[in-house]
């Protein structure tokens, strides 16, 4: 959002809002903070807390923050696939060496 799309929004709080007067310090948290959202997500968001609380938002309650694509599902896949064929390769060698000791005598044992 820019400087002004944020006044602009700050005016809108405040003409619905009779009680809610922002002062200087007020303002200037939320030009750092609406600065990194979307206008148009922020206003839906302004607009249904308008509808809905007869109390002025904060900024948590209509805060919407975009987020960059990742490759975080691309590398959960790998992950997935190395821990399958790990479990595969450990499954396929089945090699079992002996108990130690002092295990042993917890073990359950086998009747034969």
């Amino acid at each position: 959002m820019t400087k002004k799309e944020v006044i602009e929004l700050l005016v809108l709080i405040e003409s619905v809002y009779s009680n809610c007067i922002f002062k200087d310090e007020t303002i200037q948290q939320w030009l750092e903070f609406c600065s990194e959202m979307d206008v148009e997500k922020v206003m839906a968001r302004v607009k249904n807390h308008i509808r809905k609380s007869p109390f002025p938002p904060t900024i948590a309650d209509i805060a919407v923050f975009s987020f960059d694509d990742n490759d975080f599902p691309t590398i959960l896949q790998e992950w997935i696939k190395k821990g399958r064929e790990r479990i595969e390769s450990d499954s396929n060698s089945n090699k079992r060496g002996r108990l130690p000791a002092w295990l042993a005598e917890y073990a359950p044992r086998r009747s034969v």
